[in-house]
């Protein structure tokens, strides 16, 4: 490969969204043959594009940070399946837009993700801090090592030994601590020390040493050196820029566990009460065995109230269990440090002893106890520096917890009607002998006494099994005992919650293992990691048991007539009876209506209607006419009041004729007249 993978990366920053969304695919394919390397990068890459996702959002990030969210979120299958073969263009861009999602809106969860962070980063046992502490000096001070050790002057070039004399004095002060060599009194004081214990023929055979034994012999002079230099500041002949360790010491570490002290306090007292505030709340269903959160009746909580002061308690959880292992370690610290003062005087009234009185002192009495007075010296750094750490921790932690907000009006409604119990009355609560006798049956370990359980490995830190199923961090009572499943040891806080998870113990592990994975910040916290990820590969890994539906079978005698009979004797079917009926039984048509002045009836409001006037408009309309036809009707003239023959039929096709003005007949011609003579207003006329 001509290009290395972290080099392709850095280009990253410089591109585009989808530019970088197609490098990270190409990357992926090109460096599938070495798996984990491109699983590590391809992670580091997608950290750097969600950092920049989220200063978009005004959200400033840490990619290691990043890094360390993702790690955890892989654990879940939703997100671990999308990478476990290939990667693609949709789920790559899901990814990211669900951690910018995270890292912007969750709050309280990330802020205990930080912690873990922070502490996981700068923290860890106490001799690997001073071994990496030691490491760190050592590489800044290489470049001159390797000088010393590469230089090889001339025998006859004084003015290079002294120079090779002095890089050798810078670097033994600058290896003890013991000073700056930017000072000159330091330096000469130095160069002095070194002076007494290693000449410049001595040099000249060092000069000579192969580069294998040049090592040890720096190392050796370091100590002698800063053993002559320290025992010099005892006489008060010297010792400028060499700090008082041995006052310095105690003070710093009587400061640090009163701070630690107070935070812890006011830790506790959060504690408490945001765990009183939810310990009652958490019940169990008898038949189906679901953890639920009982939420009162009557009042306006919810369980996304309850779900934010759980983020809460394991927030200040967190923060507790940090700050008691600083305390614990802070604790050590003190306690080697007063050895080391002690020690520090021991050795040097041995020193006095031996060079009291004495113009000359035999090398192999004097110089084991410079050694051994730099390494007691040596000690006390390390203490300090371990000091120096926690109060560095400390700070950071303190600005994480300055940026929680405990919502005390929630808190208050919740806490109406409890009183505040803390974890060692909660954890020392007294158990019934009827409760103790339904344990028998169990696979249980029972102490009173708080010292025995410690020295138990106990699941998820002690807090009780199946509360951690919906995220309540309920501490478990001792006096219960602890019940064995699969080489664990699970505490409980009450009989009822240890008879349940006896019944079905993988259950409710599978659930608080599930519950971690879909809320990462309690993975750590609950020191389930190995736990979780041994479940990693399987999607369901719990199944919420339904209640079921209760169905039986009765008899049931249904009476033959529910309602007697009855025969209604004025009953009537005809409709204008019922109303001829009202209108006697309406007395109204005989009242009088008259109107009352009341004392309410002025209360009467005027009413304001808005019209809008008439306009006049006009308006084309389409002209409607019609046409008549003519019908083809007969007349049957002679039908009335005719006597014999002669009746016939006429057409009356004449009287949609032009109408005639009306006129007076002279003479008449009827009977004789024939039809066809006869229009059709003489026959009316006629008729009439």
């Amino acid at each position: 490969m001509t290009k290395s993978f972290a080099q392709e990366s850095i280009l990253l920053s410089k591109q585009s969204k989808h530019f970088y969304i197609n490098l990270i695919l190409n990357l992926f394919s090109k460096y599938t043959t070495n798996k984990m390397a491109c699983n590590e990068n391809i992670v580091k890459n997608m950290a750097n594009e969600i950092s920049r996702n989220c200063q978009s959002e005004n959200v400033t990030v840490d990619t290691d940070f990043v890094v360390y969210l993702i790690e955890l979120l892989l654990l879940n299958p939703k997100y671990g399946k999308l990478f476990s073969r290939t990667i693609s263009r949709n789920n790559l861009e899901f990814f990211v837009k669900e951690c910018v999602t995270m890292l912007t809106g969750s709050e309280t969860s990330i802020n205990t993700l930080k912690l873990q962070y922070t502490m996981q980063t700068n923290y860890d046992k106490l001799q690997t801090l001073i071994d990496k502490h030691q490491d760190s000096i050592e590489q800044c001070l290489r470049p001159l090592l390797t000088e010393i050790l590469d230089d090889d002057p001339e025998l006859d070039d004084e003015q290079a030994y002294k120079k090779l004399f002095r890089k050798i004095s810078i670097y033994i002060i600058l290896s003890s601590g013991l000073g700056n060599p930017g000072s000159i009194v330091t330096l000469k004081e130095g160069m002095a020390a070194l002076e007494s214990v290693f000449s410049l023929d001595d040099l000249k055979v060092f000069v000579s040493l192969p580069r294998s034994e040049k090592i040890p012999q720096l190392i050796e002079l370091m100590q002698i050196t800063s053993g002559v230099r320290l025992f010099n500041r005892d006489c008060k002949k010297g010792g400028e820029g060499i700090p008082d360790l041995p006052f310095n010491i105690i003070d710093a570490g009587k400061a640090c566990m009163a701070s630690l002290s107070h935070s812890l306090i006011a830790a506790m007292q959060r504690v408490n009460s945001l765990t009183s505030a939810v310990a009652d709340t958490i019940t169990i269903h008898e038949e189906t065995g679901n953890v639920n959160i009982d939420i009162p009746p009557n009042s306006d909580l919810t369980e996304k109230d309850y779900y934010q002061i759980f983020e809460l308690l394991a927030f200040n959880r967190q923060y507790e269990v940090f700050i008691r292992k600083l305390l614990s370690d802070v604790e050590t610290m003190e306690q080697n440090g007063a050895q080391d003062v002690e020690r520090v005087k021991n050795v040097l009234e041995e020193l006095h002893t031996a060079v009291k009185y004495k113009a000359a002192v035999p090398v192999a009495t004097v110089f084991p106890l410079f050694t051994k007075l730099w390494r007691v010296w040596r000690s006390m750094q390390n203490v300090m520096f371990l000091l120096s750490t926690v109060n560095r921790l400390m700070t950071i932690l303190a600005n994480i917890q300055d940026q929680m907000k405990i919502p005390y009006a929630l808190l208050e409604k919740m806490l109406q009607g409890k009183s505040v119990v803390s974890d060692q009355e909660r954890m020392s609560e007294p158990v019934s002998m009827k409760e103790r006798v339904s344990l028998g049956s169990l696979n249980y370990i029972c102490r009173d006494s708080f010292g025995e359980i410690t020295d138990r490995q106990v699941k998820f830190l002690g807090f009780c099994a199946l509360c951690l199923s919906v995220g309540a961090l309920v501490p478990s009572n001792l006096k219960v005992g602890l019940i064995k499943f699969r080489g664990g040891r699970y505490g409980f806080c009450s009989v009822k919650m240890a008879s349940r998870f006896s019944k079905d113990p993988q259950r409710y592990v599978n659930e608080v293992l599930n519950f971690a994975r879909n809320n990462p910040h309690v993975i750590n916290l609950l020191n389930i990691l190995e736990d979780v990820s041994n479940v990693k590969n399987i999607d369901n890994l719990v199944v919420k048991v339904i209640p079921k539906t209760k169905i039986c079978d009765k008899d049931i005698q249904t009476e033959v007539h529910p309602i007697e009979g009855h025969i209604e004797k004025d009953y009537s079917p005809n409709l204008w009876e019922w109303k001829r009926r009202a209108c006697q039984w309406a007395t109204i048509v005989n009242c009088q209506t008259h109107s009352t002045q009341t004392n309410y009836s002025h209360l009467r409001s005027e009413i304001h209607t808005q019209t809008v006037h008439p306009r006049d408009k006009s308006f084309q309309t389409k002209k409607d006419s019609g046409v008549n036809t003519y019908p083809h009707d007969e007349f049957l003239w002679g039908l009335r009041g005719q006597i014999g023959y002669g009746q016939h039929s006429m057409k009356l096709l004449g009287m949609f004729a032009e109408k005639k003005k009306e006129h007076d007949f002279t003479e008449c011609s009827w009977p004789f007249a024939s039809p066809e003579d006869l229009n059709a207003e003489d026959v009316e006329t006629a008729d009439a």
